[in-house]
């Protein structure tokens, strides 16, 4: 945090921005850098396991999800980071059932039929976005249904990444139903 800090302090003394900006770059900054962290090390797990192209699949297609639809969001960077490291173990692992193309197929459509099934859910912090949220559901509805239809496409060519595709689909429709869940819970 403290380079964070450093780095719009000096922004600030520089006049580049405006000193009562300075929570919000700061706030910019964190996310940026935490998620440019994160997402290397997850795509070097991916790499430690030799499976860099399933874990490109995984974290970018759950991140595709995340931010078209929400889903569950951990309450500080470690356990985001940690939950995500989880996911991509299990979605990694899948790898073990890659010649199982009817158990694959059924993950795909399960968690496909999860995403349509709860196409948005809006994080407590987000409720600003509660005006916007016909638009923002059928934004969700379009993303899921084209990376749905990519993926069947994809497949009839090159099916050896079907279970980073399956295993996407199924942890991001895990993750907006434990995101309603907790949300709804919170809110009662």
């Amino acid at each position: 945090m403290k380079s964070i800090e450093y780095l719009t302090e000096h922004l600030i003394q520089k006049e580049k921005i405006p000193e009562e900006e300075r929570e919000l770059y700061l706030y910019g900054f964190d996310i940026t850098f935490y998620t440019i962290w994160s997402t290397a090390a997850l795509l070097f797990t991916g790499l430690l396991l030799r499976q860099f192209w399933a874990a490109v699949i995984i974290v970018s297609g759950f991140y595709t999800f995340q931010s078209t639809g929400g889903g569950y969001h951990a309450k500080t960077h470690l356990r985001c980071f940690l939950t995500m490291v989880a996911g991509l173990l299990v979605g990694l692992s899948a790898a073990f059932i890659q010649d199982h193309h009817i158990l694959l197929w059924s993950l795909l459509g399960i968690g496909s039929l999860l995403l349509f099934l709860v196409p948005l859910v809006l994080h407590p912090n987000k409720a600003y976005l509660e005006t916007e949220r016909k638009r923002l559901t059928i934004k969700s509805i379009v993303v899921t249904l084209s990376l749905l239809v990519s993926v069947v496409v994809l497949n009839i060519f090159w099916n050896s990444m079907l279970y980073a595709f399956s295993a996407v689909f199924f942890l991001a429709g895990i993750s907006r139903i434990a995101g309603k869940i907790a949300y709804n819970f919170r809110s009662s």
